[in-house]
């Protein structure tokens, strides 16, 4: 369903406040993704490397979910940078991209380890990672689902920081577009494009998450937002160059910078204060995630050891760099270690208090949360796991049963069941969702829609993952049925009790009088007529006998594929609820 949801501004954030109490985790893209130039769920407005996000609904729901919603332009009003990229597309570099990002309220880590709290972080389309507990990197990313998930570690470590060890293990939290994953998984997602193998192109399949921040329950946004900027440099795996949205804006891919809402950015800590920059002229760094706990000033006092942070005379500010910066290799300040993609780093830790180097220091190592090293030999290629996007949290994002620990642990742990794998507790599913079931290819048919400004209602529908040269309708009902209904070889998920109506568009004189039919890819494509824009179907205004009338403004109605399936039988995909 649509909600809407305005470009911030410092009047808006009362409106974002809402969202915060419901967690919702906020994030950006890169400029490779194809969600870029796609028109948000609030505005309709395209989509930007550099905005910040939020899912269409508040918070990660099951999908077909709608593209996210922009929480914090890019441009004047958000994070005030350049306005000109408002309506590329994902592929084409602009100077905008936003690499990491914080309110600066992150929960501090204190010497407690895990028990203060969790670990909440992405990677990119590389990553091959090595975890125990599925769904993980390990497990996601030969699907391609891995580069727009967020992840969870699961084990307890001891009082950072913390050199090399063995992985403690992590999971997945919130997936990409929440929809049935390659790799026999679903959980809650974010609304975002999957899969994305991993290509050395500009524009890559799906989407990479770029930059993560969740709030506590109850805390408001801004006024002030941190984050930094890409560096430019060549990436050494695909051989393109990064799209240098610092330089073009008169700063260091190393640098944090500071916007107060609606204001111009400012540096708020240098590269050169992180131990970032140091190897000299064109030696660059690229700050590539960020955890701050600002002490209230808005200045920043660089942490000298850790865990000063919780006197409150300095600020927590741990980062990542990524992959290509000058720095990997060299070692760090607390453990003389090289550095790699996938550590988590402090401020440096200086010579009179032990340090070994003028470099960041190693605050917790790659391969103690599952990420793949080339000083372990977990790596699979000439480079470690990048580590995309980063926070940390102090309490469960999704507790639905009310046992103290987030569901995605209890899951992982054993101590609750989710027998149909789709990230949520059994005892809190009341009602049994109606779900698809798999057709003659092993999958269940995935049902999306999307605004497009195609005619009629603008909702325009795809049928994917569906059985080879078998035809299709679209159905219309006005309820929702749990469990459903079973019709041939699929559930029936539109309510034809109590009053509500179910009715079919078809096109007379099309092939038996079909809406579409499945491709050799299982896209379902076009009877002639049925959509402006490709495949899928356009849905109009008027509403089929018997239900018979016209969809209008406020209405909420309910859609799903039924189509013929192999050898002889029917199926249908999910259905798919919109308010118009």
């Amino acid at each position: 369903m649509k909600k809407l949801h305005a470009l911030t501004t410092a009047a808006a954030l009362a409106s974002l406040a809402g969202q915060a109490q419901a967690q919702s985790p906020f994030f950006s893209v890169d400029w490779h993704s194809p969600t870029v130039g796609l028109p948000d769920s609030g505005t309709f407005t395209p989509i930007t490397h550099g905005d910040i996000l939020i899912p269409a609904a508040g918070t990660p729901m099951l999908g077909p979910l709608l593209a996210p919603a922009t929480a914090v332009t890019h441009g004047f009003g958000g994070l005030g940078l350049p306005p000109g990229c408002i309506g590329v597309v994902g592929g084409t570099p602009c100077p905008v991209e936003v690499d990491a990002f914080s309110w600066g309220r992150d929960f501090p880590v204190t010497p407690n380890g895990m028990g203060s709290g969790s670990w909440q972080w992405s990677v990119d389309t590389f990553a091959t990672g090595f975890a125990p507990i599925a769904p993980n990197v390990v497990s996601e990313a030969p699907v391609g689902d891995a580069s727009a998930d967020v992840f969870l570690n699961i084990g307890f470590l001891p009082p950072a920081p913390v050199p090399p060890g063995p992985s403690i293990g992590h999971r997945g939290l919130f997936d990409g577009d929440g929809l049935y994953s390659g790799s026999g998984f679903t959980y809650p997602g974010l609304g975002l494009i999957e899969p994305s193998a991993p290509v050395a192109a500009a524009a890559n399949p799906g989407d990479n998450l770029d930059a993560l921040d969740n709030l506590p329950p109850g805390v408001a946004p801004g006024p002030d937002a941190y984050f930094s900027l890409d560096a430019f440099f060549i990436d050494p795996l695909t051989g393109i160059p990064n799209s240098g949205s610092a330089a073009a804006n008169g700063f260091m891919g190393g640098d944090v910078l500071k916007t107060t809402l609606g204001g111009l950015p400012v540096v708020y800590a240098p590269a050169g204060g992180l131990g970032l920059n140091l190897l000299g002229p064109g030696q660059l760094d690229d700050l590539d995630a960020l955890v701050l706990m600002e002490n209230g000033d808005g200045i920043w006092q660089p942490s000298v050891q850790p865990y000063d942070w919780l006197a409150g005379g300095t600020d927590m500010l741990l980062f990542s760099v990524r992959r290509g910066s000058a720095v990997i290799g060299m070692p760090d300040s607390i453990f003389g270690i090289p550095i790699e993609e996938g550590d988590i780093l402090t401020t440096p830790l200086p010579t009179a208090l032990g340090g070994v180097s003028p470099f960041p220091g190693m605050f917790l190592a790659a391969e103690n949360i599952g990420l793949g090293t080339i000083r372990s030999g977990t790596a699979m290629g000439n480079t470690g796991d990048d580590l995309d996007a980063l926070d940390h949290h102090q309490f469960p994002f999704s507790d639905c049963d009310g046992d103290g620990m987030d569901d995605t642990l209890a899951i992982a742990f054993g101590s609750v069941p989710d027998a149909n794998m789709n990230g949520i507790p059994d005892s809190c599913e009341v009602a049994i969702p109606c779900t698809p079931l798999p057709n003659s290819t092993g999958v269940p048919t995935v049902l999306t829609g999307a605004l497009t400004g195609s005619p009629g209602t603008g909702l325009h529908l795809e049928a994917t993952s569906g059985p080879p040269s078998q035809f299709g309708y679209f159905l219309i009902g006005s309820g929702l049925a749990s469990p459903g209904l079973a019709v041939g070889s699929g559930m029936l998920c539109l309510d034809t009790t109590g009053g509500n109506l179910i009715a079919r568009y078809n096109l007379a004189g099309s092939v038996m009088n079909s809406i579409g039919i499945f491709d050799a890819g299982g896209v379902l494509q076009n009877a002639v007529g049925t959509s402006t824009v490709g495949s899928g179907f356009d849905v109009p205004t008027p509403i089929p006998l018997p239900i018979g009338g016209a969809i209008v403004t406020g209405s909420t109605w309910h859609f799903q594929l039924w189509h013929r399936d192999i050898p002889s039988t029917s199926n249908f995909s999910n259905a798919l609820s919109w308010t118009f």
